[in-house]
């Protein structure tokens, strides 16, 4: 008996030992957090667009490849995403990964991007449910049983994984930039045709008006002419004609000169018979 409270209480205190050391070493690991060792690399990348579309593109990017937004605050420049991704070589296994983008404003025109993820492995069981023979032997299947367990979690602090995001995430400023440099060439176009379109409507308005300007004074003269002739027509036809009124004031006089010497010729005539 002495012998077996012996060997227990030696278990005991191995195990109690075991448990403080993996306590002790766990403190230290949480302590190196923050140490430049455990630190995660090549997760930032710096843009030279503003912060505003630098975090559309990150959502963009983040909905592209299959995450789930569960978050976005434009203020504080933080966007949070998650994706539950399958395995494809075990159907058993998927992932569950979250991350977190940060855009901050450097200066005013740099703006970084930094990325920090984890992730859950997920084992996923499916098991028959059976009717037994005597508890023993199985015979009749009754349902299927679902079990979900956590096998694996942690930081993905594989460089290649956000070497990934910030390549999909250049290709999309380029896109971006490309779009914004187009969009901003049709305004140009649709500028310079509208100002070509006003300039042309101007040019033919001064042309109209020029035209109806000069009808307008060609249509005066006419007028003007044609009402000066009209008093004319009207001064002469008021007014006879000065050498008609004078051979007609001539025949009367003509006609009293003949019967003057008429009279004349007839009184000799009588002198001479009287004599």
């Amino acid at each position: 008996m002495r012998n077996s409270g012996s060997n227990f209480l030696q278990w005991f205190l191995f195990v109690a030992i075991i448990a403080l050391t993996g306590c002790a070493n766990n403190q230290q690991a949480y302590q190196k957090a923050f140490d430049s060792q455990h630190s995660l690399t090549q997760n930032q990348c710096a843009f030279t667009q503003p912060p505003e579309s630098i975090f559309k593109i990150v959502k963009q990017v983040f909905i592209q490849q299959g995450f789930t937004i569960e978050s976005a605050d434009l203020k504080s420049g933080l966007v949070k995403a998650v994706r539950n991704m399958q395995d494809k070589e075990n159907p058993e296994i998927s992932y569950n990964i979250s991350a977190s983008a940060d855009i901050s404003e450097v200066t005013g025109s740099e703006t970084n991007v930094s990325l920090a993820s984890s992730q859950q492995t997920i084992l996923h069981r499916a098991s028959t449910t059976w009717w037994h023979l005597l508890w023993i032997l199985p015979i009749i299947p009754t349902g299927t049983e679902y079990q979900t367990l956590v096998i694996k979690e942690g930081n993905i602090t594989d460089p290649g994984f956000y070497a990934d995001f910030f390549n999909s995430l250049r290709i999309a400023v380029t896109k971006y930039d490309l779009a914004v440099k187009a969009a901003a060439a049709k305004v140009a176009e649709k500028a310079e045709a509208e100002k070509v379109a006003a300039e042309n409507a101007a040019k033919i308005k001064a042309e109209t008006e020029a035209k109806a300007a000069a009808e307008k004074v060609e249509a005066e003269r006419v007028a003007a002419e044609n009402a000066e002739k009209i008093k004319t027509d009207a001064v002469q036809i008021a007014s006879p004609d000065p050498v008609a009124a004078n051979t007609q004031s001539a025949a009367p006089n003509q006609a009293g000169e003949s019967s003057t010497e008429v009279g004349e010729t007839k009184s000799v005539t009588l002198d001479q018979n009287v004599r």
